[in-house]
């Protein structure tokens, strides 16, 4: 069976659907907990403390606490989950090798992970140093710059992956 831009974007948009539906039915579970406070807010809790010492940030659930200024709140869909969601989706929708899908995703994960991060780091800073620029850093730059990389990053892969598959003499 041909492998097609409309293949492509119908089952894109079903593994979407399906994974982001399904995390937010985790919503409020111990799962959902564990990935957003254990593997994402306790780390950036403890970047900025390496980063910044003297602001001795606290997590309480998911508010990161600091004594220079007011608690950042995180939300959903402030963690950047649903962005590792659509990157998998994505990955798993093109048609590559399960080899070339795997290094897919681990280089993919890690990115994601790593804008996550630096989203969260930068939204901290913002709201503590430069409040005047919470609007659009929050609104616009810091949800839509992440997204555009890991799109950066997906359309570099997918097209190392295309020139990777044996291709079939006609």
């Amino acid at each position: 069976m041909q492998s097609t831009p409309l293949r492509f974007a119908l089952a894109f948009a079903a593994l979407a659907a399906l994974l982001i539906g399904g995390f937010e039915a985790l919503r409020g579970t111990a799962l959902e907990r564990f990935l957003v406070e254990t593997l994402i807010l306790k780390p950036t809790a403890a970047l900025i403390g390496v980063l910044t010492p003297a602001e001795h940030v606290q997590l309480l659930g998911r508010r990161l606490i600091s004594l220079q200024g007011p608690a950042l709140n995180v939300t959903r869909g402030c963690e950047g989950i649903e962005m590792f969601l659509l990157l998998l989706a994505a990955v798993l929708a093109f048609p590559a090798s399960g080899r070339r899908r795997l290094q897919g995703l681990l280089w993919g994960s890690l990115l994601a992970y790593a804008l996550s991060l630096t989203r969260l780091l930068l939204l901290h800073y913002t709201l503590t140093y430069q409040p005047s620029l919470w609007q659009a850093l929050h609104g616009l730059i810091l949800p839509l710059g992440p997204i555009v990389l890991l799109a950066l990053y997906f359309a570099c892969w997918s097209a190392a992956a295309s020139t990777a598959a044996p291709r079939h003499a006609a």
